[in-house]
């Protein structure tokens, strides 16, 4: 089960509506500063924990000067029948529903006060209800008593870059850290030191044992029967305290560190070793039985927002490829400037959503593309074109090549693809020869503009043409994206 899409309406910078598309496995955000990227991550968490005394507030979430209400609407798609089936989920059975051939969920948060006729009568919601769509009567809903329970649909675990990272390094079942340990705990409680506890325990709060707790609260219990018996009737009690759960121990856990400087708990060092720590423990769980553990069937979605930051190239790939192993099976969403995070792109389970300008200038773009060249990995040019829309020279020399292996396949002779091939095949795609190149002072032709570009970069020593601007590597890159694509879709 995961979050299909995400549209987001008059949401902080975000006007009118935006749709984003998402994938089961991992969702990249990349582009300008200020573009959004956070934003949506917190449309998501803000329709299902809802808006409190802090956290999205109308001041810092709702657009400024909007002429409509902030709203969020959220497609959870994929096994939501099983969810539907557990006790608590229950009153969500009908409104389940078929859309583009998947089980769908879809909730909503709006700022706008309003009255809904359900049930046979008029309920009011406002920003405080989340509702959702009932197919029948094509309307959103709010389901009494839904608004507490939406907060466990998923597990979301979000570690933002300006957060206080000692926070997420949490003992909790439902975390990343928490699973790990629950997973060991029931290792542990097979163990002969366990049965040993377990007796112990068993001994110590023995009712019968002269020198137990529980002997201990013969008289409190004592006490409470006198009074209950005088004024409402005979009753007895006594209290009981059994051996504590793996929860329970968690709940008195702490992580300590000791980097040559003494030990402290982990809240105590500095934010880049705590990053460090929540990083590495995000690894480990990729490697984790816990994260096949059947007996939690919660999802969890996990979102890093630039994770890179204080982590060399390195790191950053074994980071990058945790994280796709954990989108095999969870949700995973990463705001990230690195492109050594996503060296692993797996078009199959990982999409690329870039995110470019401000307001009304804003571009929006998702891909899929990655891996023009056919060799598994998406080269270092290709990364920085299609997530940061870079261009280089090394990106536009693969692709030319591309182009020519493309004509070297259709030749009978073996031989390669000369440039006047390769330039009569890119005018044959709708290229015009727009540029002249000066092979000597007294040989020029005209070329296509990628021609022009590709000869400006092996002929750096050629000074009789005019540099390469950076528009036109940008339009030269452009125009044979377009043609490889073209190539690539080919039978």
């Amino acid at each position: 089960m995961h979050i299909r899409n995400v549209t987001v309406e008059n949401v902080k910078s975000f006007r009118e509506k935006h749709r984003f598309d998402l994938t089961p496995g991992v969702n990249f955000f990349v582009g300008d500063n200020n573009s959004g990227k956070s934003t949506v991550l917190e449309s998501i968490l803000f329709i299902f924990e809802g808006p409190s005394a802090s956290k999205w507030t109308p001041e810092k979430f709702y657009c400024a000067d909007a002429t409509g209400p902030t709203r969020v609407e959220v497609d959870i798609a994929d096994n939501v029948d099983a969810l539907v089936a557990q006790e608590k989920f229950k009153v969500l059975k009908d409104f389940v529903f078929d859309d583009a051939g998947q089980r769908v969920l879809r909730l909503e948060r709006s700022s706008e006060p309003r009255t809904v006729a359900q049930g046979g009568k008029e309920k009011k919601v406002d920003v405080k209800a989340v509702c959702f769509w009932h197919p029948e009567r094509q309307q959103f809903e709010n389901v009494t008593g839904i608004d507490a329970k939406v907060k466990a649909i998923f597990d979301f675990e979000a570690v933002w870059a300006d957060a206080q990272l000692g926070d997420h390094i949490d003992f909790a079942n439902t975390k990343t850290l928490g699973r790990l340990l629950d997973s060991s705990f029931q290792r542990f409680v097979q163990t002969e030191r366990w049965k040993a506890l377990a007796t112990a325990h068993e001994r110590a709060f023995a009712l019968d044992e002269e020198d137990s707790f529980l002997s201990e609260t013969k008289t409190l219990a004592a006490g409470i029967k006198a009074l209950v018996d005088e004024q409402y009737g005979h009753a007895d009690f006594r209290f009981d305290f059994g051996l504590p759960d793996a929860a329970v121990f968690m709940k008195q856990g702490r992580l300590h560190v000791d980097d040559g400087a003494g030990e402290t708990p982990i809240d105590g060092k500095g934010t880049g070793m705590q990053r460090a720590i929540a990083l590495g423990i995000i690894q480990l769980y990729a490697r984790s039985a816990a994260l096949i553990d059947e007996d939690n069937p919660t999802p969890l979605i996990l979102m890093l927002d630039e994770p890179e930051t204080w982590l060399h190239p390195s790191a950053q790939l074994k980071l990058g490829e945790a994280l796709s192993k954990i989108g095999e099976r969870e949700q995973v969403f990463i705001i990230t400037h690195s492109p050594y995070l996503i060296r692993k792109f797996n078009p199959q389970r990982h999409l690329l959503t870039v995110m470019a300008g401000q307001g009304p200038r804003r571009r929006i773009n998702h891909s899929t593309t990655f891996g023009l060249f056919g060799i598994g990995e998406p080269t270092w040019g290709e990364i920085n074109y299609r997530a940061f829309e870079v261009c280089s020279n090394d990106f536009h020399n693969e692709l030319y090549g591309h182009v020519q292996r493309h004509i070297e396949a259709k030749k009978s002779d073996g031989k390669f693809a000369s440039e006047k091939e390769v330039d009569a095949f890119l005018q044959a795609e709708g290229l015009a020869q727009v540029k002249t190149w000066s092979r000597t002072s007294s040989l020029s032709y005209p070329t296509t503009l990628p021609v022009y570009v590709r000869n400006a970069i092996h002929h750096p020593e050629n000074t009789l043409n005019t540099a390469v601007t950076s528009e036109e590597l940008n339009e030269s890159t452009k125009s044979l994206v377009a043609v490889v694509e073209k190539i690539n879709a080919l039978p």
